[in-house]
């Protein structure tokens, strides 16, 4: 399976929605996806990412199914709190030592919850596709040839890939740079012990932006 992260284009936060620019984003992003040829296209529930996959769904004759837990939240995007050491050691140690990380990633007392749901809902959503997480691995249950789209956002996608690949999510927000439309690329082997990594084939590409000026 090939699962795309894919930031939406230059945002009218006000609006939620994209702004001129941003539709030339999407319009070259969808010929992006022409070549790709996803097989399932999802989206956050927010406008400016529906308003992203919408070029790409039309071009390509496909609907998108809408993920409500691939919104944006401000919790993924709230620095470490860098004045507890001891909790900065401890939250690092226990994320390499168990591979689960739920000592939730630095984060403070309220942002547990969300980031929890995140990991939980990323972990639904593989097994859905035929996936399954074990720890820093995934178990493949129905192992697939499929391509997975998914529209959502910067800080959501910082969590999400920083997640995948068995780090702390809110390290993402830290360390991850996702331009408007940029693709970030997972590949899950089908190994022959039934076992896999998701492994970063690309990170935040936007080489389908090439030549494109902010008028």
């Amino acid at each position: 399976m090939r699962l795309y992260i894919i930031r939406h284009a230059d945002p009218d936060y006000e609006n939620d929605t994209i702004t001129e620019y941003g539709k030339k984003q999407a319009d070259m992003l969808a010929m992006r996806m022409k070549e790709i040829m996803p097989d399932k296209i999802y989206s956050s529930p927010r406008g400016r990412a529906i308003a992203t996959a919408k070029p790409t769904c039309e071009l390509l004759g496909m609907d998108y199914t809408i993920e409500e837990w691939a919104t944006e939240k401000m919790e993924y995007m709230v620095s470490p709190d860098y004045e507890d050491e001891e909790v900065m050691r401890r939250s690092w140690e226990q994320s390499l030592a168990d591979g689960i990380y739920r000592y939730e990633d630095f984060a403070k007392e309220d942002r547990k919850e969300h980031i929890v749901g995140m990991i939980d809902s990323s972990d639904e959503f593989l097994l859905r596709h035929g996936y399954k997480r074990e720890g820093l691995l995934y178990k493949t249950i129905n192992p697939n040839q499929e391509k997975i789209a998914v529209f959502c956002h910067g800080g959501f996608g910082g969590a999400w890939i920083s997640h995948l690949l068995s780090l702390p999510p809110a390290m993402g927000w830290l360390h991850f740079s996702l331009h408007t439309t940029s693709v970030t690329e997972f590949a899950f082997a089908n190994n022959e012990n039934g076992i896999t990594f998701p492994r970063c084939m690309r990170l935040g590409d936007v080489s389908h932006l090439s030549g494109l000026t902010r008028d």
